[in-house]
Formats: structure tokens, sequence, C-alpha cells
């Protein structure tokens, strides 16, 4: 197994055509959400909505066309793990926490939203090991970021003003040798 670099963060803007972002936001506007999913296993976290991706065509099809660029900035070859994706309505915000705790993993979150108002909030944070904000992506359509996995984060909830759900589609990976 390769590791990537640690404290790898790469924001990646325009992932994908238009058609594909489009057909991505579609599946995820599916009715097959559950809710009760939380970012950690303390059960006093607020639970969110969560909607398994395995097998849906234009999610594999997004990720077939990111796959390169991510391996070029992983210097490796990925496989995916899990893909799903995560909705927050207002007051439904993550705590911080660590996809993986192993060497090698990442993260990749999409941001399939048509549209996103600066105003609607939802960013996703990053925290230093002392639990220190050291970075904020703010959503915004058709956005990607890829992160080391052992870093701590969290998804905010959306503002009171935001009619839309607030949709990350996550995929965990590994780093694999060549």
């Amino acid at each position: 197994m390769i590791a990537p670099r640690e404290g790898l963060l790469e924001l990646l803007e325009d992932v994908v055509p238009t058609e594909l972002h489009r057909a991505v936001h579609e599946a995820c506007m599916a009715p097959r959400w559950s809710f009760g999913n939380r970012s950690t296993e303390d059960q006093a976290a607020r639970p969110f909505w969560v909607m398994d991706m395995t097998g849906v065509e234009a999610v594999d099809q997004f990720f077939s066309h990111v796959k390169p660029a991510c391996e070029r900035l992983v210097g490796g070859r990925l496989r995916v793990l899990r893909q799903y994706a995560n909705g927050h309505t207002y007051g439904l915000g993550g705590r911080p926490h660590f996809d993986d705790v192993r060497p090698g993993t990442v993260t990749l979150l999409y941001y399939p939203a048509l549209v996103w108002k600066p105003e609607w909030e939802g960013e996703t944070l990053f925290f230093s090991a002392a639990g220190h904000i050291v970075a904020g992506v703010a959503v915004a359509p058709n956005r990607g970021i890829l992160f080391d996995a052992r870093m701590a984060h969290a998804g905010r909830a959306p503002s009171r003003d935001c009619p839309e759900l607030r949709i990350t589609l996550a995929f965990k990976l590994i780093v694999e040798d060549g």
C-alpha cells in the first residue's frame, strides 16, 4: 500500500462535465434516503440522512471520470471501500470525526448540488490535532475535496434559509500499490 502525503487536502473544481453532474444530482434525489446516520459512534451526536450509492450507474460513472486525477494526486491506484451520500438539513450538522485511521486511506467528497448560495452555509471544516479549525470548504456545485481520511473534519448544517438538502457524495478509498 502507498500512503498519500499526510495532511493531503486538495480542492477540485468543475469535477465532471455538466451532464454527468446533473445525472449524479438526480441519483442523489432518489427516494432512497434513510435517517439515523451519525458521523461518530457517540449516540449523543445528532443523526442525519444517508443513502447507499453502491452500484448506482451515475455515481459509478462519476468515480470512473474523476479517478485518474485523484490517483495522480495520491500517487497510486485507488480502490473504493464504500460510496454513499449524506444529507443534512438545518440543525443537523455533523461532529468532528475521522473517516479512517489507517495510513493509505483517503476520502473524496463531492457536492452534487446544482445551485448553492453562500448564505445557505453548510461548509465542510477540517481540524488540527488540537481541535482548531485549519480549513473550511464552502459548498459549491460540482466541487470536490480529496483528503487524507485521518484528518478530523465535520459537515456543518445548512442555514435556516436553505431550502435544499445539503448533500455530499462520499467515497471512502484506499491507495493500493501499482
